[in-house]
């Protein structure tokens, strides 16, 4: 099993939008691809001085949905985060293997 995980960093100001506009469209957006089996969203802890971090977990149960939502879907999403966010948004993204 792929998981594709997708890390924000996210301006204080729209912490509470931003997090909306996930569940709202972001996520629902990158499920009707159906490529994915399941997703978790987390909110990882930070110092008090740090912006919001979120991480994205999406997981793909073999390689031929993962290498299609990497050739159909993949760069329109992460682009809509840009646009729609701007610099008010950091993201980077990692691809993990299940090992255990």
């Amino acid at each position: 099993m792929k998981v594709y995980n997708i890390s924000f960093q996210i301006d204080p100001a729209l912490e509470f939008q931003w997090l909306e506009w996930m569940k709202n469209n972001f996520i629902p957006q990158i499920l009707r691809s159906q490529s994915f089996s399941d997703h978790k969203l987390y909110q990882i802890e930070v110092q008090a001085d740090q912006s919001p971090t979120y991480t994205l977990q999406l997981y793909c149960d073999n390689i031929e949905l993962w290498q299609s939502y990497q050739q159909l879907h993949a760069s329109t999403h992460l682009q809509e985060v840009q646009v729609t966010w701007g610099e008010k948004c950091y993201y980077f993204c990692t691809e993990m293997q299940i090992v255990n």
